[in-house]
This record gives C-alpha cells, sequence and structure tokens, in this order.
C-alpha cells in the first residue's frame, strides 16, 4: 500500500524543521555567548612589582637597602 503525501504535510513538515533548526542555532549562538563572557580574562589589578615608578624608586641609588 503506497501512501500519498499531501502537499499540506509536505509544508508542515519543512516549517517544523526550519523551526528546530533556527532554535538550534539560537540556542547554540546563545551558549557561545555565555561560554565567551564567561572565559573573558578579568581586569588586571596592578600591584606594586607590577609599577614602572615604584621599581624605579626603589632601585634608586638615594635608598640604598641595607
Amino acid at each position: 500500500m503506497t501512501r500519498i503525501i499531501s502537499s499540506k504535510e509536505v509544508i508542515f513538515a519543512v516549517a517544523y524543521l526550519l523551526l528546530l533548526s533556527v532554535l538550534a542555532g539560537l540556542t547554540y549562538v546563545g551558549w557561545r555567548l555565555t561560554r565567551a563572557s564567561a572565559s573573558r580574562p578579568r581586569t588586571r589589578v596592578i600591584g606594586p612589582d607590577d609599577d614602572p615608578e615604584f621599581l624605579r624608586r626603589l632601585g634608586s641609588e638615594d635608598n640604598p637597602r641595607p
């Protein structure tokens, strides 16, 4: 027995697949954006060892270490 598929059923199937594709794409994009913001490096805090002016003052000759 062969069943004939109507054009309405074909249109429904294509629309359903298109909807699933769009939802999958949006889910993927949302997941990537979430991962991108989570893996972004935090802003660095400059400590005394990173401050060139502090290191210059530390190494000056007028204030030698004992």
